[in-house]
C-alpha cells in the first residue's frame, strides 16, 4: 500500500528528515511516534500532499502509494488517491453544520438533479446527509445532533467530526491520524480506537500518529519511533508482545523517542483552609456540545483542583463560563463577594485568567511574535510592559521590557526557536503552549482555569508543563483549575478531582483513589451499584 524509501526533507539549512524508510499494508495500523520536533509533522505533509512541502522545494527519495512513485502538488490529488488526514488542528469549517463538515465534497444529492444539471450543479439532499452524518456518529458511539455547527463544538467533538469526514469518503485507502486523541479522555479514545480498528479491518491502512504511548501499544501492530528526522527503531507489536509487558514496551518507547529516561512530575496533595475562592451555586454553562447543568462547587484559595469527565459531559464549560464566553445562569461568588455580571473584561478585572483548549485559534496570534503573544495582554489588560506616557488612554510598549520578559520566559520554560521574534505559528504544539502559559504567567492571576494543557504535547515536554504549573501555583499562590482528559497526569497534581457527568457534579474524588472508581464516576456508577 505505502513504502516509502530513503525520504528526505530539508527547509535551508535545517534538515527535517533523514532517509526515512517505512512500509504500512492495507490494513494495517502503524504507529509513528517521537517528541516535537522529531519530523512527524514533515511526515504527514509529503504523505497528504500538503503545500508547504511544494513550496519549500519539495523532498527526495521514493514515496511509493499502490505501487505509483507520488509527488503530490495540494492536499486534493492526495485526497483523489484515496489518502485521508484527521488533522490535529482541525480542518473543519465553523461557519457549517456538523452534517455539512461530515459530508463535504461527498455530499448526497437528488437523483433527478444530477441528470436535469449534471454532477458540479446537482442540488444537495440535506436530509440524506444529516441522516448519514448521524449514522456515523452513531457507529462511534457519539450523540451529537448533525445540525450543530462545527464553530461551536468542544475540541473533543470536532475530533470526531473530523474523523466522522474521513470515514465517510469513498474509496478511502490511506488514512492519516495526527494525534486522534490529544483531546479525549480515557473513555473517549478507546472509542476512537475500537473506530479506528474497525475501519483498518475493512482494509484501509492506517498511519497513527500519537504521543499517547499506551495506545500506540495497545492499538498499533507495529511502531516506527523518529527521532531528529531519523528512524530509530520499527518493533513490530506482536514480537515484541512476547518479550515485553506493556510498561517496559512503553519505557523502550519513550526511551527510544527521547534518548533518556523520563522522570515523571508528581505533586503532594496539600490541605487548605476554609477560604472559599470560588462558589458556584445551581451554575449552568450553554455550550454547544459541553453544556453544564446545575453545578454546585466550592474552590478553595491556592488549591489545584482537577476537573474531569468523558467528552461532552461539561468540563471545558467551566472555566469558559465563569469567563463569559458563554451565556450562563446561577450564582457565582468571589472571595465571598457575589458577580452581579460574568463577561471576559470584569473576569480579567478580577483577576482571573484561562489557558484555552484551542490554543491556535483562541489562545495564539500566530502570525505574531513569541515575545507578543507573551506580552499583548498584560500590556491591555495590566498596563505592565508599557511607558509613561502624558497623553491619557495612550499606551506605547517598553520594548526593552518586553524583550526581558520573552527572553526569561523563553529560557525558564524551554521553549525551542530561533528567537522571541519569531512567529509563534512555526513553533511546535508544546511550544505554543509554552507561549501560551508564558502569556498566563505575565498576567499573574489569581485563579487560572487551564484547558487541556498537555494536549498533543509529547512526553517530555509533558512532564515539564505540568512541572511549570505547579511552579507558578506554588510561587504566586495563585487558584488552579485544570479540566482534562487525562486522567493519570490529574491524579499526581492535584489536591482533588471533580468529576462530572452529564454536564452535573457527580462526585469530588482524592488523587488516591482507584482507576476504576475515576471510571465508573466518569460513567454515572455509584462502587455500591455493581
Amino acid at each position: 500500500m505505502l513504502e516509502l524509501r530513503n525520504l528526505s526533507k530539508s527547509y535551508g539549512s535545517f534538515q527535517a528528515l533523514k532517509s526515512v524508510n517505512l512500509k504500512i499494508a492495507p490494513g494495517q495500523i502503524h504507529g509513528l511516534v517521537g517528541v516535537n520536533g522529531s519530523g512527524k509533522s514533515t511526515l504527514l505533509n509529503i504523505l497528504s500532499g500538503q503545500r508547504v512541502i511544494r513550496d519549500t522545494g519539495g523532498f527526495t527519495g521514493e514515496f511509493l502509494f499502490e505501487d505509483a512513485d507520488r509527488k503530490f502538488a495540494g492536499p486534493g490529488q492526495a485526497l483523489g488517491a484515496g489518502i485521508g488526514m484527521v488533522h490535529q488542528e482541525f480542518a473543519l469549517i465553523p461557519g457549517l453544520s456538523v452534517a455539512d463538515n461530515i459530508c463535504l465534497s461527498n455530499e448526497k444529492t437528488f437523483p433527478w438533479s444530477r441528470k436535469l444539471f449534471g454532477e458540479e450543479l446537482a442540488c444537495i439532499n440535506h436530509q440524506a446527509n444529516r441522516n448519514t452524518a448521524s449514522a456515523i456518529l452513531g457507529r462511534m458511539g457519539i450523540d451529537l445532533s448533525p445540525d450543530l455547527m462545527a464553530g461551536h463544538l468542544s475540541v473533543a467533538m470536532k475530533q470526531f467530526v473530523e474523523l466522522a469526514r474521513e470515514f465517510n469518503r469513498d474509496h478511502l485507502k490511506l488514512l492519516l491520524l495526527d494525534e486522534p486523541t490529544a483531546v479525549l479522555g480515557t473513555e473517549d479514545a478507546l472509542r476512537l480506537m475500537t473506530a479506528v480498528k474497525e475501519i483498518a479491518a475493512k482494509g484501509v491502512a492506517v498511519l497513527y500518529v500519537s504521543h499517547r504511548l499506551e495506545e500506540v501499544v495497545s492499538c498499533c501492530d507495529c511502531m516506527t519511533v523518529l527521532r531528529n528526522g531519523a528512524v530509530v527503531d520499527c518493533i513490530h507489536t506482536k514480537q515484541a508482545g512476547e518479550n515485553q509487558t506493556g510498561k517496559n514496551l512503553i519505557k523502550t518507547l519513550s526511551g527510544l523517542m527521547v534518548g533518556k529516561k523520563v522522570k515523571k512530575t508528581r505533586r503532594s496533595p496539600v490541605k487548605r483552609d476554609g477560604n472559599k475562592m470560588i462558589r458556584l451555586s445551581s451554575f449552568s454553562v450553554e455550550k454547544p456540545g459541553d453544556r453544564l447543568d446545575g453545578l454546585d462547587l466550592d474552590i478553595y484559595q491556592g488549591e489545584i483542583l482537577g476537573v474531569t469527565s468523558l467528552s461532552g459531559h461539561g468540563r471545558t464549560a467551566l472555566g469558559a463560563g465563569v469567563m463569559g464566553l458563554f451565556p450562563a445562569q446561577g450564582k457565582v461568588r468571589l472571595n465571598g463577594n457575589p458577580v452581579r455580571s460574568l463577561n471576559p473584561l470584569q473576569m480579567i478585572k478580577r483577576n482571573i485568567w484561562m489557558l484555552p483548549e484551542d490554543r491556535r485559534s483562541e489562545g495564539l496570534l500566530l502570525d505574531h511574535s513569541i515575545m507578543e503573544n507573551m506580552t499583548f495582554a498584560a500590556i491591555q489588560a495590566r498596563k505592565k510592559f508599557v511607558q509613561k506616557s502624558v497623553i491619557p488612554f495612550v499606551r506605547f510598549p517598553d520594548m526593552k521590557k518586553c524583550r526581558e520578559y520573552a527572553s526569561d520566559s523563553r529560557d525558564a520554560l524551554d521553549i525551542d526557536c530561533r528567537s522571541i521574534f519569531q512567529k509563534v505559528g512555526e513553533l511546535s504544539g508544546g511550544n505554543q503552549q509554552k507561549v501560551c502559559i508564558a502569556n498566563a504567567l505575565s498576567m499573574a492571576p489569581d485563579i487560572l482555569f487551564v484547558n487541556d494543557p498537555t494536549r498533543g504535547i509529547d512526553i517530555a515536554a509533558r512532564e515539564f508543563i505540568l512541572s511549570q504549573l505547579i511552579r507558578a501555583q506554588a510561587c504566586h499562590g495563585m487558584t488552579l483549575i485544570i479540566s482534562s482528559g487525562e486522567l493519570d497526569e490529574l491524579k499526581r497534581i492535584c489536591d482533588r478531582i471533580a468529576v462530572l457527568y452529564q454536564g452535573r457534579l457527580f462526585d469530588v474524588l482524592s488523587p488516591d483513589q482507584s482507576d476504576k472508581e475515576y471510571v465508573l464516576a466518569c460513567s454515572g456508577i455509584r462502587p455500591e451499584a455493581i
